[in-house]
């Protein structure tokens, strides 16, 4: 068997050749595919082509290379020039010669040249040159598999330095994690244990308690008071048969009801304290208590004459004087300027006088508002709360001649108006007498009351003494 035979039954047996095809522009190859199945092939600028080349020659879609399923026709314009070689002939002519000699045919817009698995060639388009060929499929190739001493173990092919980093932060974030998770946790019991940012979200709006008449006050204070001392009472008296109720109570107005709790408030209140001790009788009965003690013939007042008889300008109201309201009486006034001893000089003493203390509470600065009320809304209110912040400082003044610093009212205006949470940091007025009194008058402000939840204001003022 020839040679040739031989060729041809392993291409028969390797099954139908394939297009390879390269482009060359401007003398360089700039692109080089083998086709992996029989299709059209096209060329142009547009992405849809199957080799898409950047070219004023070119449209944007041609199909170059034409297959109908069984054979391959090369299409070409009169803009085309090219050279092919047929059916495996050392003879390669251009186009111009295969169109004059009828071989070529027209196909759609273009002429075309049947191809045969031999032919190979090259079409010439502006700077462009298409070389072809047609070639047998080659098959895949096994995959490449290095020899395992190459390739190396898994140990050899980790990062030692990231792997060391990982495992000691790691370490260290387990650690931590198990350490709080360790640790017990405590319940806050009360709201001052809680920041002051989640309070709001805790703590619900205060509902403010209804009025209760004074009457239900009284009375719910007199049963807490008989609650208590019915305990004492049973210890000292034995045990009773019970009474019989009676079969009907009388009705009581609520007028009389009323009248009978204030007397017995009142007797209560007469038995303690300094009035039970300045009203109390002698045990045997006879006079008064203490009171009559110093005011009674031969008491402590009858003994006031001999205790400053030697003292010369001081004298003892008689009884006459005594009854009335004072009037418009020509008395005359006894002042220790009178007072002299026996044998003594005379004492004079200057009259005393006050001396007015004076001064002023002003904004330290714009008021640090979180919440929906606007800063103009806070100057506002705190305009008018300035005078009562001054006395408050004036107060203190008086003690105190020096006394000027700075403060700042932290406060909670909530979604009624009201202040709630009011503290006062002293910032350099050291003066803990009027951080506790703008406390308290602070809790009865009244501000607009905010849509979006409460409001949180630091507002600064700053004291002075007036000159």
């Amino acid at each position: 068997m020839s040679a040739s035979t031989q060729q041809s039954g392993t291409e028969k047996a390797a099954g139908p050749k394939v297009l390879r095809i390269g482009i060359v522009q401007r003398g360089k190859i700039i692109e080089e595919r083998e086709l992996k199945k029989r299709e059209t092939v096209s060329i142009g600028t547009h992405q849809k082509a199957t080799f898409q080349v950047t070219s004023d020659a070119l449209p944007k879609v041609f199909n170059l290379f034409d297959y109908d399923g069984k054979e391959y026709h090369l299409r070409f314009t009169s803009e085309m020039d090219g050279r092919v070689q047929l059916d495996g002939q050392q003879q390669v002519n251009d186009f111009r010669a295969y169109v004059g000699s009828g071989q070529s045919a027209r196909r759609g817009d273009a002429d075309s040249l049947r191809l045969t698995d031999d032919s190979r060639g090259k079409v010439m388009i502006g700077d462009l040159t298409v070389l072809f060929q047609f070639k047998t499929l080659s098959a895949e190739g096994a995959k490449v598999v290095l020899p395992s001493d190459i390739r190396g173990s898994l140990l050899e092919n980790i990062d030692m330095q990231f792997a060391l980093i990982f495992v000691i932060t790691a370490i260290i974030q387990i650690s931590i994690v198990g350490y709080a998770r360790s640790l017990p946790y405590v319940e806050p019991t009360s709201i001052e244990q809680v920041g002051t940012k989640y309070q709001r979200l805790i703590m619900p709006d205060r509902v403010p308690e209804a009025p209760r008449n004074v009457e239900e006050a009284t009375a719910e204070a007199e049963e807490g008071k008989t609650d208590e001392e019915k305990p004492d009472e049973e210890e000292k008296t034995p045990a009773k048969e019970p009474a019989k109720k009676p079969a009907k109570q009388s009705t009581v107005s609520a007028e009389e009801a009323a009248r009978a709790r204030k007397a017995a408030i009142a007797s209560k209140v007469a038995g303690k304290g300094l009035l039970r001790v300045l009203g109390a009788r002698r045990e045997g009965g006879a006079g008064g208590g203490a009171l009559s003690d110093v005011f009674e013939e031969g008491g402590a007042v009858g003994d006031l004459g001999s205790a400053f008889s030697g003292i010369a300008g001081v004298d003892i109201a008689e009884e006459g004087g005594a009854a009335g309201t004072r009037g418009a009486g020509a008395g005359e006034q006894v002042g220790i300027g009178t007072l002299v001893t026996e044998g003594g000089g005379s004492v004079k003493a200057a009259a005393k006088q006050e001396t007015e203390v004076r001064g002023s509470a002003q904004a330290g600065g714009a008021p640090e508002v979180d919440g929906d009320l606007s800063q103009d809304q806070i100057n506002g209110v705190m305009k008018r709360q300035l005078k009562a912040l001054r006395s408050c400082y004036e107060n203190a003044l008086k003690r105190d001649k020096s006394l000027s610093g700075k403060i700042v009212i932290e406060f909670e205006i909530l979604e009624s108006g009201k202040t709630s949470n009011v503290k006062v940091r002293d910032v350099s007025l050291k003066s803990g007498e009027v951080a506790e009194c703008i406390a308290r008058r602070a809790k009865f402000w009244r501000f607009p009351k905010p849509d979006g939840g409460s409001v949180l204001v630091a507002y600064p003022v700053v004291f002075t003494p007036s000159s």
